[in-house]
C-alpha cells in the first residue's frame, strides 16, 4: 500500500499543466486512494495571524463543504499546533479536550480519529494535510505516518509553487488596480483641491464670504476623500503582501466603537450603539478600526438612517453588527460585494469601491469573517464574526 501510494503521488503531480488547485486535489485523491481515507484536505497555514485557511479537500459532501470555516485561528484546533512542533505526521484516535476541537467542527464534522501533516518546504511552514475517515475510528502504523510525512514534504513544494503562482497574480492585480486609481479616483479629489486653491491664491482678497465658505467645503471634502483613497491604498498593499501583523491588546469596545463612531461618521447622531457598557474583549485594535469604519462609511453612503451597531461575545469569538434601513443590496450585486470596485446603483458619487473589500480581508487576516442579510421592512446588516482571545 505505501508503493502504491507513492505511486499516485508522483502520477497526480507530475501530469499536465500546473494549475494549483487542480494538482493538489489530485494529490488529496492519491493520498485517500493510496491509504483509504474517506476525507482528505489542505489548509493553507498564514504565520502572520497564525491562521488555517482552507485551500483544497477531497470527499466532503455539500454539506460539509458549505460548513467550512473561511479562516481558522491554529491556537482554536491545538493539534494542528502538536504537529507544528513535531515538525512530522501526528495521528490520534480521537479529539482530545486539550486540542480544543471547535464545536461546530465537532458538530457538522463527527469528528474520529484523525492525521494531521505539516506541510514544510525548505523550513516555511506552508500548511497541513488532513485525513481522516469521516468521524470513524482507524489505526495507523509508525511506518505509514513515516511516509505520510514524506508525501507532505511532496506536497509542500507544489504547495510553495501555488502560493508563489497567487502571490504573483496578487501583485499584478494590485499594480493595474493602483493605476485604475491613479488615473481614476484620485484624479477627481486631486483636481477639486488644486482648483480651489488657486482660486483662493488668485483672487482670495475678493471673494465674497458665501464663495469663501463653499470654497473650504470643497477642501475639506476632497481632503477627506483623499485621504480615504489613500488609506485604502495602503491598506490593500498591507493586506495583499501579507504585512499586516496581527497584535491583540484588550479593548473596552463601547467606548472604542463610540470613539470611531464620531471620528468616521458625518452624522454621528443617525448611529445607535447598542454595546454592553461593560464589554471588553483581547482583539487586533487597528484591524477592527478598519472593519468598522468601512462597514460604517458604506452604511452612511449607501444606506439611510438609523444606523445601529450592535456586539456581543463569547469566550471565542467577537460578533459585531452594523445594520442600516436603506434600500438594501440589489440582487446582481450580491455575489460580487466584496470584491474589489463593486459599486452599487447609488446617487453618492464617493468612493472606490473598496471599503467591504478590505473589511473583509482584515476580518479573514484574523481568521473571521463577514456575512450580510436583509433588513425588515428594509435595510442590510453586515455581520462580523472575529475570533478573540480568551487566555
Amino acid at each position: 500500500m505505501q508503493l502504491e501510494a507513492l505511486h499516485r503521488l508522483a502520477r497526480a503531480l507530475a501530469g499536465g499543466e500546473f494549475r494549483a488547485h487542480t494538482l493538489l486535489s489530485r494529490a488529496c485523491v492519491a493520498v485517500a486512494e493510496g491509504f483509504g481515507f474517506e476525507r482528505v484536505g489542505i489548509v493553507r497555514y498564514v504565520p502572520a495571524s497564525a491562521t488555517l485557511i482552507p485551500f483544497v479537500a477531497h470527499g466532503l459532501s455539500a454539506e460539509e463543504t458549505a460548513a467550512i470555516p473561511a479562516a481558522l485561528p491554529i491556537s482554536r484546533f491545538a493539534a494542528f499546533g502538536r504537529a507544528l512542533e513535531a515538525q512530522r505526521a501526528i495521528f490520534t484516535t480521537g479529539p482530545r479536550e486539550a486540542d480544543r476541537v471547535p464545536e461546530q467542527l465537532r458538530r457538522d464534522f463527527g469528528l474520529g480519529s484523525f492525521v494531521i501533516v505539516p506541510l514544510v518546504s525548505e523550513g516555511r511552514y506552508l500548511g497541513f494535510l488532513t485525513c481522516d475517515q469521516r468521524g470513524g475510528d482507524f489505526s495507523l502504523q509508525p511506518s505509514e505516518l513515516d511516509l505520510l510525512t514524506t508525501i507532505g514534504t511532496l506536497i509542500a513544494a507544489f504547495l510553495e509553487r501555488a502560493i508563489e503562482h497567487g502571490e504573483l497574480r496578487r501583485l499584478n492585480e494590485l499594480k493595474s488596480q493602483f493605476a485604475a486609481i491613479a488615473s481614476h479616483e484620485l484624479r477627481t479629489p486631486v483636481a477639486a483641491i488644486y482648483g480651489a486653491v488657486r482660486t483662493f491664491e488668485e483672487r482670495g482678497e475678493n471673494l465674497s464670504s458665501e464663495h469663501r465658505e463653499q470654497l473650504w467645503s470643497i477642501l475639506v471634502r476632497q481632503s477627506e476623500r483623499l485621504n480615504e483613497l489613500v488609506q485604502n491604498l495602503l491598506d490593500l498593499s498591507r493586506l495583499e503582501t501579507d504585512s499586516l501583523q496581527i497584535a491583540p491588546v484588550e479593548i473596552d469596545l463601547r467606548r472604542r466603537i463610540q470613539e470611531l463612531v464620531e471620528f468616521v461618521c458625518r452624522r454621528p447622531g443617525d448611529v445607535i450603539v447598542q454595546v454592553p457598557p461593560d464589554l471588553s474583549v483581547t482583539a487586533d485594535a487597528t484591524a477592527l478600526d478598519r472593519i468598522l469604519s468601512n462597514l460604517l462609511t458604506n452604511a452612511e453612503r449607501h444606506g439611510a438612517p438609523p444606523i445601529q451597531i450592535t456586539a456581543s461575545a463569547t469566550p471565542y469569538h467577537l460578533v459585531i453588527t452594523v445594520e442600516d434601513h436603506g434600500g438594501g443590496i440589489e440582487s446582481e450585486f450580491a455575489d460580487s460585494l466584496f470584491d474589489r470596485f463593486t459599486r452599487g446603483r447609488t446617487s453618492f458619487s464617493e468612493g472606490a469601491g473598496l471599503g467591504l473589500s478590505i473589511a473583509r480581508a482584515y476580518a479573514r487576516a484574523q481568521g473571521g469573517s463577514i456575512s450580510h442579510a436583509p433588513v425588515e421592512p428594509h435595510g442590510v446588516a453586515f455581520t462580523v464574526e472575529i475570533p478573540v482571545n480568551s487566555e
